[in-house]
């Protein structure tokens, strides 16, 4: 039998642990509802936890400078599942980038796709069954 003081003390952990990672994992820093398109060359693979990231150098077009971007995506975990490796994306490769951008409008997002010059296309799935 459980006493009632750790009953409550369990279930506020439990609650409390719950907040944590519920905030980690939020996406509201980014605009998902005006995804973005880009096209650059990966500067930089971070594959690791908890987020992987892509720095990448935005294709300058007329009248603009060369701009840098940093780009989130999930876990090395969801990647694998969804098809990707380590070596999917890789310095010194061009693409276009499908991506959630920042609300304060800084050089980076939340990445959704990459589609590669031979038309491959990564993405991958945030269903709960692949968290």
């Amino acid at each position: 039998m459980v006493s009632p003081r750790t009953f409550l003390f369990a279930a506020g952990l439990s609650l409390t642990l719950s907040v944590g990672v519920s905030a980690h994992h939020s996406n509201a820093a980014y605009d998902t509802d005006h995804p973005l398109t880009m096209e650059g060359t990966v500067k930089t693979v971070n594959w690791t936890n908890p987020h992987i990231t892509f720095v990448i150098d935005k294709d300058a077009k007329e009248g603009e400078q060369p701009s840098t971007w940093v780009f989130e995506v999930s876990s090395p975990g969801v990647l694998t599942r969804s098809g990707w490796t380590k070596r999917s994306l890789q310095p010194g490769d061009h693409a276009v980038f499908r991506y959630a951008p920042l609300r304060d409008g800084t050089n980076g997002g939340f990445l959704l796709k990459v589609t590669l010059p031979n038309g491959q296309e990564l993405s991958y799935s945030l269903t709960p069954a692949d968290q």
